[in-house]
């Protein structure tokens, strides 16, 4: 008789048998969780759930099969997926749910869920079981992975050979012949016939085995159509259709094409760069060897990463205005087209800057570095020969008319009118004694010598007078310090002092020659000083002067001009920049006449 034991050795032998012959993944899955759950025990439902890609974690396999979970077991899933650990909770049934994550590579690939039905103390080794059972779906899950990464691979491998070739040769023909010819003994093909789009149709470009051919056989019109067929659909035809791809794309022409030249089996791949499709690959094989689904991904990569390189070899060869007349269309369509939002809103602000300058005017003004001159400047020279006495006032300072500035060494001037003095009065001694004895000559020489003395005691008078050099009139001493030079002789004209008025001032402007030719006198503009930014200062332009200067290497005149309203901070000396308006111009001009003055010099002396 079998014992309970004898029963359950039976059931896991033949687990295990089940699992070693499984063919499939989901026999695979459906196996592995018998299996566990045969070496558990009292499990009353069991679930393993695995992520499929997009479609997000899904049922792979449920034990028993066809059963239907409750509430309770999917929330446990879903808590199992949430939480990403293990998990052991009392389910309303009165069992117990343990979830157990699946990982691989340290990511969450899937969670195993259980239902049953035993005592608490044995839930550390289920626990245990389950998690060195996970480690056989972790090994599925790396052969499916290691399986792809091969046949990504190798698609990726003779996608890139294919390239290469490509890229290798000099031009767009030897190029796209190349393509076809390593297609076709790639994957056995009978002939492969690639095609670029022009106007509304494919224009076939290259036939494998072909060197030569002419564009109006009826073989090429046939190609060219087959090819449109899958250009117009927006999508690859594998002729005939299996019926199972879902493939719902007309076969009209293929089927034509087939039945005219005998090779039953096609396979037509668009070309396409981002919604742009410029043009197709169409593959011919016999009856017996169909396009399998692996192959016919492989061959779209391969075609892919080759049509963009011939579409740009053919743009390379193409002559200048052809591809000056191709980006403007494109770049037409991009402008007119749907898409391309930013291109269009530039455009917009193009054309809004276009009005804006067409119509907006503004003041031209010319700039020039400026500086403040009192409109009188006075200059106090020496006299005479002398020597310095005092020196009152220094450059810098305030002065009223009349005020003594300095002063010349006065002591031999003084000593000379005493003598011219004495020298007088002893002369009309002479002259009382030639008139009291009647002696008429002597009296006239005396009185002619007394003449003279009295002449040059008034020079010496009138010198003593000029040795106190005073103020013309109220204003500012703008040079001459002579504090350091007291005692120290002085030649006659020397400047000692100059002095401006503080109520009159002139602006003078160095205005580039550039700009010459639109300066004339009557014109107003504005200055802005350097100690005064915050105020600006009107001024009529009163002279334009022929005076040129050189300034940071450029050429400059010398403009001069009335200051209208002058504060009483404003000084000799004080520079700033003013702007004399000329008129109102447009404001595109106001800001490219810089330019268009360089130009025009360069443009003439270029110009033979």
């Amino acid at each position: 008789m079998q014992t309970d034991s004898d029963t359950a050795q039976d059931d896991l032998r033949q687990a295990w048998v089940q699992f070693s012959a499984a063919s499939s993944h989901e026999e695979y899955c459906q196996h592995w969780l018998a299996l566990i759950c045969t070496r558990i025990g009292n499990v009353d439902l069991a679930a393993l759930v695995l992520d499929s890609g997009e479609a997000g974690f899904q049922p792979t396999a449920i034990w028993p099969e066809k059963s239907q979970p409750d509430a309770d077991f999917t929330a446990l899933i879903e808590e199992g997926i949430e939480e990403a650990s293990g998990l052991v909770h009392s389910l309303g049934n009165g069992a117990f749910g343990v979830a157990f994550p699946v990982r691989l590579d340290g990511e969450l690939v899937g969670v195993v869920a259980l239902s049953l039905r035993v005592p608490s103390a044995r839930l550390p080794a289920v626990m245990e079981q389950v998690q060195w059972g996970s480690a056989w779906i972790e090994l599925m899950l790396r052969r499916h992975r290691g399986q792809e990464q091969g046949l990504q691979f190798e698609r990726l491998s003779g996608a890139v050979d294919l390239l290469g070739a490509v890229l290798a040769e000099p031009d767009f023909n030897a190029a796209s012949m190349t393509f076809v010819n390593e297609l076709a003994s790639a994957h056995g093909c009978d002939r492969v016939s690639f095609g670029l789009c022009k106007g509304a149709q494919v224009q076939i470009s290259a036939l494998s085995h072909s060197a030569q051919f002419g564009k109006k056989m009826n073989l090429i019109r046939r190609l060219s159509g087959v090819m449109d067929e899958a250009v117009l659909q927006r999508g690859h035809i594998n002729y005939p259709d299996s019926g199972d791809s879902g493939n719902m794309l007309v076969q009209r022409e293929h089927m034509q094409f087939s039945l005219s030249y005998g090779n039953a089996r096609l396979l037509t791949v668009p070309l396409h760069s981002g919604e742009d499709y410029f043009g197709a690959v169409t593959l011919e094989r016999e009856a017996d060897r169909p396009f399998l689904e692996d192959e016919v991904d492989r061959i779209r990569s391969i075609v892919a990463l080759s049509g963009e390189a011939l579409k740009n070899k053919h743009g390379q060869d193409r002559r200048w205005y052809q591809q000056l007349g191709s980006a403007c269309l494109t770049q037409f369509k991009r402008l007119f087209g749907k898409g391309h939002p930013g291109r269009k809103l530039s455009l917009l602000l193009l054309i809004a800057l276009v009005v804006f300058f067409s119509l907006a005017t503004g003041t031209y003004r010319v700039a020039a570095d400026s500086v403040l001159e009192g409109s009188v400047r006075r200059a106090i020279v020496a006299p005479f020969e002398g020597y310095l006495d005092t020196a009152a006032v220094k450059a810098g300072e305030r002065v009223t008319a009349e005020q003594e500035m300095s002063r010349l060494d006065d002591r031999d001037l003084t000593l000379e009118k005493l003598g011219f003095i004495s020298e007088q009065a002893k002369l009309q001694r002479q002259y009382e004694e030639a008139v009291a004895n009647r002696d008429r000559s002597e009296a006239k020489v005396v009185q002619a010598q007394l003449e003279q003395n009295r002449a040059e005691l008034d020079l010496v008078i009138s010198k003593l007078a000029r040795t106190r050099l005073r103020a013309p009139f109220d204003g500012l001493v703008v040079s001459g310090d002579l504090s350091q030079r007291l005692g120290s002789a002085v030649e006659q004209g020397e400047v000692l002092f100059e002095v401006a008025p503080l109520d009159s001032y002139r602006v003078i402007l160095w205005v580039d020659e550039h700009r010459m030719a639109d300066i004339r006198e009557g014109l107003q503009g504005r200055l802005v000083l350097n100690a005064l930014p915050e105020t600006a200062f009107d001024f009529d332009v009163s002279q334009v002067t022929p005076v040129t200067e050189a300034r940071d290497g450029g050429n400059f005149f010398r403009v001069e001009a009335a200051l209208a309203a002058p504060l009483p901070e404003l000084r000799p000396g004080m520079e700033g920049v003013g702007k004399i308006e000329v008129d109102d111009r447009k404001l595109i001009w106001i800001w490219t006449y810089p330019l268009q003055q360089w130009l025009r010099l360069k443009l003439w002396a270029w110009w033979p």
